[in-house]
């Protein structure tokens, strides 16, 4: 899929745009293209094709420690992206998941323990605890990726980032930035 696949036709007003840092979220009713750099972190996405409703995280370990509240770990940012998911209006029956990243890029853990290895498992898990289908998903290996979620469509761009190519992440910030608790329009 190319990045005409994405986007609107010719003519149309291109929808928002959203870079999420880790710890960060995203979810609306409106279209948007919500794009991240993953290595060892994990993005999950979240349609819901009746609603035309889409969200994404992007989370940095498995678990939080000592039950502390941030989008950085895994459990705290998948119940989140849910409960937001719900808000829109979303029934949980609807959701479909496309899970990425988990790459072993971190010098350390053996080859079944990395962190992005921790962090796949934890998001299949959930998913599947929840009955949300993973329709797709790009995880593993030693590169990072790019990924632009369309969440008008659910479609989902991801470009291997290999070693010394840089990535521009410049451009507007998360249109909901966890830390200020702020949600999309």
């Amino acid at each position: 899929m190319n990045a005409a696949a994405l986007g609107p036709s010719r003519g149309a007003k291109p929808p928002p745009q959203a870079f999420l840092t880790p710890g960060t979220l995203y979810c609306g009713t409106a279209p948007a293209l919500v794009s991240t750099v993953l290595g060892s972190c994990v993005a999950v996405c979240l349609f819901d094709r009746h609603h035309r409703a889409g969200g994404m995280n992007h989370f940095v370990l498995p678990y939080n420690p000592a039950g502390e509240d941030s989008l950085r770990y895994g459990d705290v940012a998948l119940e989140r992206l849910r409960a937001r998911m719900l808000r829109l209006g979303c029934d949980i029956e609807d959701l479909r998941a496309k899970v990425f990243g988990g790459a072993a890029v971190l010098p350390f853990g053996e080859a079944g323990d990395t962190v992005g290895t921790k962090n796949v498992a934890i998001a299949i898990e959930w998913l599947r605890c929840q009955s949300i289908p993973v329709v797709s998903r790009r995880t593993g290996g030693k590169n990072g990726l790019l990924i632009r979620f369309h969440t008008g469509s659910g479609k989902v761009l991801v470009r291997k980032i290999t070693s010394g190519i840089g990535v521009d992440i410049s451009g507007p910030a998360p249109i909901y930035d966890s830390r200020l608790d702020l949600a999309a329009e």
